[in-house]
């Protein structure tokens, strides 16, 4: 038994519907799946926006702090070690090193001027020091360090307790620690001011 035609060309042009409202459904669904995009592309940009605006905010304080810095009479060469070369400049920092620990009730066991690097427009001086000092004196040291001038960085530090076995701990004093520590301040390149 053969198809009829008739049949065979209904079935045939009952598939060509079935395909084309398939392909009308499908270019009826692509704005929604291209609106969807967008919308994630906006809250993505939104999310953006507001770290943007949250910088530009933090900017302007930084701003007018600076003004306020400047206003007041900060100089920026306090910032620098002073010294007319990089060999006197790494002198006064190991000067200024030595009598903070020695400020702190620390003992120092060794300085060593590392060699100076061009950074910019300046000079680092880095410089490595072996102290033994208490716990509290390291807190001021590293206090000193972080809120004096000259600007004084701290790169590494390496802490160990120096343990006499021979005595009972004291639970409120903790120490003699033998400290290393690498530090680096800024200075004038030789010759520029």
């Amino acid at each position: 038994m053969t198809p009829r035609p008739q049949s065979l060309a209904s079935l045939l042009a009952l598939g060509i519907l079935v395909a084309a409202l398939g392909l009308l459904a499908l270019f009826a669904t692509m704005p929604f799946v291209h609106v969807n995009e967008l919308g994630k592309a906006i809250a993505e940009r939104r999310t953006e926006l507001l770290e943007l605006r949250n910088e530009n905010a933090r900017e302007s304080e930084l701003r007018k702090e600076n003004r306020m810095l400047a206003a007041a009479g900060q100089d920026a060469k306090l910032l620098l070690l002073k010294g007319e070369t990089t060999g006197i400049a790494g002198a006064n920092l190991q000067k200024m090193m030595s009598g903070l620990v020695l400020a702190n009730g620390g003992t120092a066991s060794s300085f060593q001027i590392l060699p100076a690097k061009v950074d910019g427009n300046l000079m680092r001086i880095p410089m490595s020091l072996s102290i033994s000092v208490d716990i509290d004196g390291l807190r001021d040291i590293i206090h000193g360090l972080e809120t004096g001038m000259p600007l004084i960085f701290i790169d590494d530090i390496s802490i160990h307790a120096e343990r006499d076995d021979f005595r009972a701990p004291d639970p409120h004093h903790l120490g003699p620690l033998s400290v290393t520590l690498q530090v680096s301040g800024f200075a004038h390149k030789n010759g520029a001011s």
